[in-house]
């Protein structure tokens, strides 16, 4: 396993200068619209990038192709695309809560670094259930068609919300749904979201198992 998790971290060290750019990008847009959310892209968007990378390193040298071919246990070439992606996703989860932090403290102090803090949890959540899912669908299908069900995780969401907001009653639905966000007790929240997390790490580790089977029954 330690081999393995050294050659998908040498594979992720090349993309390391585009995702300290994004998050720069992020970081600024933030500063000059005022706006935490990209605190919370930072989370988000930047993990969904974490499959497509580290299949993206090994297609470019071949690993998807020679490691079917060496005697090493699969699921050790498995869990080492779970457990790198994961560790990333939690160093995401820190540096987003570290400019947050820091965005409240010394630049926006009127703004609850609880609740910003709470957003970013929800974030991780959802970013952890995505990655699950493009990690087995990757697996799966490849590298290619996960691009483009990447790509499908960004847009429809947008494009949904749009979509919704043209329903009638969803603004009435969307304030009544914030309204009982500002009214819930803080420990009800912090359930939701603390169920909501477990339950993200619960469809991680699922995702795992399938990847598992499925790299099992790769064939060169």
């Amino acid at each position: 396993m330690k081999a393995m998790l050294y050659a998908d971290w040498m594979n992720f060290r090349q993309s390391i200068r585009s995702i300290l750019f994004v998050m720069v990008v992020f970081a600024a847009t933030a500063l000059v619209w005022n706006k935490l959310m990209f605190f919370n892209f930072i989370v988000v968007m930047l993990s969904i990038m974490i499959p497509t990378t580290l299949f993206a390193a090994d297609q470019a040298y071949g690993w998807n192709r020679l490691s079917l071919s060496l005697p090493i246990l699969r699921r050790d070439v498995v869990g080492s695309k779970f457990l790198i992606g994961s560790l990333i996703n939690l160093a995401l989860l820190g540096i987003g809560s570290a400019l947050a932090s820091a965005y409240c403290v010394f630049y926006d102090s009127s703004t609850s670094l609880a609740e910003v803090l709470a957003g970013l949890l929800v974030c991780e959540a959802v970013s952890l259930f995505l990655m699950g899912v493009l990690m087995a669908v990757t697996f799966r299908f490849g590298i290619e068609k996960g691009r483009y069900i990447v790509m499908a995780c960004v847009w429809v969401p947008v494009l949904g919300m749009f979509v919704l907001e043209k329903l009638p009653g969803f603004g009435e639905a969307f304030e009544a749904a914030a309204r009982w966000l500002d009214t819930a007790e803080k420990a009800r929240l912090g359930l939701l979201i603390a169920a909501a997390v477990a339950v993200s790490v619960a469809v991680y580790l699922i995702c795992y198992l399938i990847s598992l089977k499925i790299y099992q029954r790769t064939e060169l």
